[in-house]
């Protein structure tokens, strides 16, 4: 019996040390999964309107004035306003980590349904028509981590995040996110299609603006199948600019495809905003929030049953006191 003592105990010393692995395993997604559920550059809020809002909005949220240049939707040119959101009533989360010696990675997929809400206004405030469609999206980002001290009460940090790219339906898609000076050829910030769910962006080193800077903000989209075209207006869809950090601090601007107002070009599928980055509170240096680029198909807009087909594409952004 003696001989067998020895396999005994290296089958226990393996057993435990297996069991050592898995339990610091657990322990860093759980750190993981911590700092995903606090930091607010994942975060989807803004998205949620609760129901229907005007074209452009701000709720909660000093925008210095802004610069608008687009009036609320008019549909057909007769003076109709629209307003329209969503209501999200359910939310999905599925997230897979890599986790390597000092490096981890986290692919997360999100998902969001519930009402879509549409009503439209005549020029004397009255309801004029309305419908609710059922809604669902999908959305995907990379995460990467690096190691800290594993003395600290945050063995972790997130290091990294790829644009997040999502939407409903397949007609339409975004292509190009381009951050301009008001009058400036190069670019300051790019985010193609190309690599966008590849190229991690610098936790540290997020895009970043002063409040009362003039940014021209360019969008490039492509829709397989647009209907109400509105010539020189629009190419078929709508685009806006949702920004903020959630409920209470949050706003809405639309993008154009005009010629006008800095577009370059009418009807290119370039859509452009020229954007007044906002104030942040007298006691902040700097804070973080979200933007959110969504790409409405007209069809989803104006036609009960026309389907419902969007694309987002979400972007942190940090507003710094000079």
């Amino acid at each position: 019996m003696k001989r067998y003592i020895p396999i005994i105990v290296v089958i226990s010393m393996l057993w435990m040390s297996c069991a050592d692995v898995k339990d610091q395993e657990n322990d860093d997604i759980s750190q993981l999964m911590k700092l995903i559920e606090n930091d607010i550059v994942l975060s989807l809020d803004v998205l949620d309107t609760e129901g229907a809002f005007d074209e452009e909005y701000s709720d909660g949220l000093d925008t210095d004035g802004g610069l608008k240049v687009l009036a609320d939707t008019l549909w057909p040119n007769a003076g109709y306003r629209l307003r329209f959101g969503r209501h999200v009533t359910d939310w999905g989360r599925t997230i897979t980590f890599d986790v390597q010696d000092d490096t981890a990675y986290a692919d997360m997929y999100r998902s969001m349904s519930g009402n879509f809400y549409v009503i439209a206004y005549d020029s004397n405030h009255t309801m004029v028509d309305s419908f609710v469609k059922v809604f669902s999206e999908e959305f995907e980002r990379r995460i990467r981590f690096v190691r800290t001290d594993s003395s600290s009460n945050r063995p972790w940090r997130i290091e990294g995040i790829t644009i997040g790219i999502g939407g409903g339906g397949d007609k339409v898609r975004i292509t190009d996110l381009s951050f301009y000076t008001a009058a400036g050829s190069d670019a300051l910030f790019n985010y193609s299609s190309d690599n966008a769910s590849e190229v991690f962006i610098p936790r540290n080193d997020l895009p970043s603006f002063n409040p009362g800077d003039t940014l021209r903000i360019e969008l490039t989209v492509e829709n397989d199948d647009p209907v109400f075209d509105m010539g020189d207006w629009d190419s078929g869809e709508k685009v806006a600019m949702h920004y903020g950090r959630g409920h209470g601090e949050r706003a809405r601007r639309s993008m154009h495809d005009s010629g006008l107002f800095y577009d370059a070009t009418a009807d290119d599928n370039i859509f452009t905003k020229l954007w007044r980055a906002h104030n942040i509170g007298p006691e902040q240096q700097r804070r973080v929030f979200n933007m959110h680029y969504e790409l409405i198909d007209n069809a989803t807009l104006f036609i009960s049953d026309g389907g419902y087909n969007t694309a987002v594409w979400s972007l942190p952004y940090r507003i710094v006191r000079p």
